[in-house]
Parts: structure tokens; sequence; C-alpha cells
């Protein structure tokens, strides 16, 4: 496989191969990266072999994915499935930069057995995925680690490269709200709930109220709350409660910090209040779950990992691991 040499990319221009030269080069993993003017089109729909995970680092653009569309805005990923349909029109006044990871579903799975089926799946179905602050900077910094494997090719780059890529999906699925799972497929899209999605994903360790979330979507509070209910399935608070329920999971797993300290890093207020949550949704006390699912030597938490450390996680008993504490 043939790389082309490290540069900035330049407006509407790729420093990449097209995803049909992949699919001749017969490679497992590909990152491309261009920059954008305002108003720039892929004029045709296209599809490919590969799935395509789309990071949006700067700038917005309109995804057409199977004939539906989204909005995404910087540190937006979209998945796209291999051979759906898509198209891309980037907009605004300033350029867009974007990343595009290419990448072999099989292969990726293959790396972990026991996880072999959630990572196939995640990557073999179109969707939005939404991120809080600290998930997007991992995101960033894992994807320049990829670019300098891609374009700057050493010894074992394209191992270095499947690994990344598995990480990458890790941190989706421990850290990233699929729009598939939170949004009614028979109610549909919805900018403005999604726009509720993304400010509470940002924003729910602090103390959030179903009034300032309708505000920030310019909705009444009671419209709001019966279309959220509508689209999601889940009330605001059920919603809250959610996310802030799974960040503690991960916390309770991967960090030292006390239940008190992980209440109110994760937005709940008081601890009472938290350990009252968390067992009427678990079953089991927060302590409990620390107890039961938590290694006897924790690793890192994965979106703090490098891509060696990554190679170090990557066996059947971390997949577990972190299947229980997602």
């Amino acid at each position: 496989m043939e790389h082309v040499e490290y540069r900035p990319p330049m407006e509407n221009d790729s420093n990449a191969a097209t995803a049909e030269e992949l699919e001749q080069w017969n490679v497992d993993v590909y990152v491309e990266r261009a920059l954008h003017g305002p108003v720039f089109r892929m004029a045709y729909e296209h599809t490919h072999t590969y799935c395509e995970i789309f990071y949006l680092r700067s700038g917005t653009c309109t995804y057409t994915v199977n004939k539906g569309q989204w909005h995404l805005e910087a540190g937006d990923i979209f998945i796209v499935a291999p051979g759906d349909p898509h198209s891309t029109r980037y907009e605004g006044k300033t350029s867009c930069e974007r990343i595009i990871v290419f990448c072999m579903p099989d292969v990726l799975a293959a790396l972990l057995p026991d996880a072999a089926d959630e990572v196939r799946s995640t990557l073999l179905r179109s969707g939005k995925v939404i991120l809080n602050s600290d998930s997007r900077r991992s995101v960033d910094a894992m994807i320049n680690n990829m670019l300098l494997e891609n374009d700057l090719p050493q010894r074992f780059s394209e191992d270095i490269l499947k690994l990344e890529s598995l990480h990458l999906v890790m941190l989706l699925l421990r850290s990233g709200i699929f729009g598939y799972e939170t949004m009614s497929e028979k109610e549909g899209y919805s900018a403005d709930i999604e726009r509720a999605l993304k400010y509470i994903a940002l924003n729910y360790q602090q103390s959030l109220t179903l009034e300032e979330v309708a505000g920030h979507c310019n909705l009444s509070s009671t419209y709001f709350s019966r279309k959220f209910k509508l689209i999601t399935g889940r009330t605001f608070k059920e919603h809250l409660n959610y996310i802030r329920l799974r960040q503690a999971k991960q916390m309770l797993c991967t960090t030292d910090n006390t239940v008190t300290k992980i209440a109110m890093l994760c937005g709940f207020g008081s601890s009472n209040y938290f350990k009252d949550v968390f067992k009427a949704d678990v079953g089991i006390s927060p302590r409990e779950y620390r107890k039961n699912y938590r290694p006897a030597h924790s690793p890192a938490p994965a979106d703090r990992l490098t891509g060696v450390s990554c190679m170090i996680i990557l066996t059947a008993r971390k997949a577990r691991i972190y299947q229980k504490c997602g």
C-alpha cells in the first residue's frame, strides 16, 4: 500500500485515496483527511464496501444517508454502514475539516472475540453518535495518532491502525449516544430533540432542568416535554438519569473516586439521591456494583489510553470488563 507524503489538508482537497482505490488495494483500515471550503458538496451519492466513521473536526455540514439528512457540527461523528448510499454538503462561512476512518467491520470484530458481535453490529448500522466533551477530546487525540500512522508509516503501522480503530469503536460504544438508540424509528428524526440530546450529553454534570433544555431548543417546556417523550421513549428526567448513571458505572469500574465524589461529578447533587436512583435502576448499590464488576487491577479508562496501551487491554477478559462497566 502506498502512502502520500504527510501534509496539512488543502481546501477542497484530500490527502488520501478514494474508497474505490482502497477496495482495489484491499487494505483493512485507512484514514482520510480533507479541508473543504464553504458550500462545497460531494455532488454524487455513493456507496462502498468499507464502514465509514466520519468525524467533523471543524465547521458544519449536512450528511445524507439512505435519503435521511442529519446536521453535523464540529465534534460530531457519523457511522456509515457498508453499502449505505451517502453524500455530504459542507455549509457555513468557514472551511470545514473532516476526517474519515475507513475500516472493515469483520476485521475489527475479529480482534476482540468476546465482543465481536457488538463491534460488528455497531459498524453495520448507520447513525449519528453524540459525545460528551471529554470523549470528544479523546477522539480528537486518537484521530491525530491515526493520521500520523497512516501518513507517515513505520514498522507495525498497519497493525496499530487496526488496534486504534478498534479502540475508537470501543470508546464510541462506551461513551457515545447513538441516534438510533435514543430516537424512535417510528417517529423519525427531530432536529430539536437531537439538539437537546447533545446539550444534555455536554452538560449532564450540571444541575440541568427541563426548562433550561427546552429554552436551549427554543421550545416551551410543555411542548418540549411531550415531544421529548414521543421521540426518545423516555421522559427528560429518565434520559438525564440514564446518561448520568452510565457515566457513574464507568467511574465505579475505572476510578478510585468515592461514591460521593462520583455522585457529584455525574450531576446527581447528593450521594443519597444517587444511591437511590442507582439501586432503583441497577438493583444493587453503587458499592456492590463496584465490588462485583471492577477488576482487581483496574485499567485506565479506555478514553485515556494510547495506541500502545490499547494493545495491552485487547484481551477477552478486558472485553468482558468493559461490557459490564458500559
